[in-house]
């Protein structure tokens, strides 16, 4: 199956995704490795347990440009090969004020794909990788 190491870089290289205002826009990049076999993964972004007011898009990019290989979307569905590094950048557009608190307000990214369950019930969602950094408005 796929094992995928994911590392997010953000813009201060502090771990932390700053949105401008309440209702702007951050950005921040993931870099992958996948250190197991090929297959097919869904790269969403999400804020755990916490419901913050934000809102989350991602796209796959070109590594040598950043440059988002499709319009950004709620999750992207690709083919990653052993040994392959893809990488994506995320969007978090805020709907009102963030406070900083890096334990609570997090961005997760997360690389699933279905595994078939043990006694051959129906497929389940599977995390092969997942990486996250801290959000907060300025």
């Amino acid at each position: 199956v796929p094992d995928i190491i994911a590392l997010a870089a953000t813009i201060h290289s502090d771990g932390i995704v700053d949105v401008p205002g309440a209702a702007g826009t951050g950005v921040f990049a993931v870099a992958t490795t996948n250190v197991g076999l090929g297959g097919s993964v869904t790269v969403s972004a999400d804020t755990g347990s916490a419901a913050l007011p934000v809102s989350l898009l991602l796209c796959q990019t070109n590594p040598a440009t950043g440059q988002c290989l499709t319009a950004p979307a709620p999750t992207v569905t690709t083919a990653i090969g052993a040994q392959a590094t893809p990488t994506f950048a995320v969007f978090v557009t805020g709907a009102g004020a963030l406070p900083f608190d890096p334990a609570t307000n997090r961005v997760f990214v997360r690389f699933q794909d279905a595994a078939p369950q043990m006694c051959g019930g129906a497929s389940v969602v599977v995390t092969r990788g997942a990486t996250s950094v801290a959000v907060r408005t300025q």
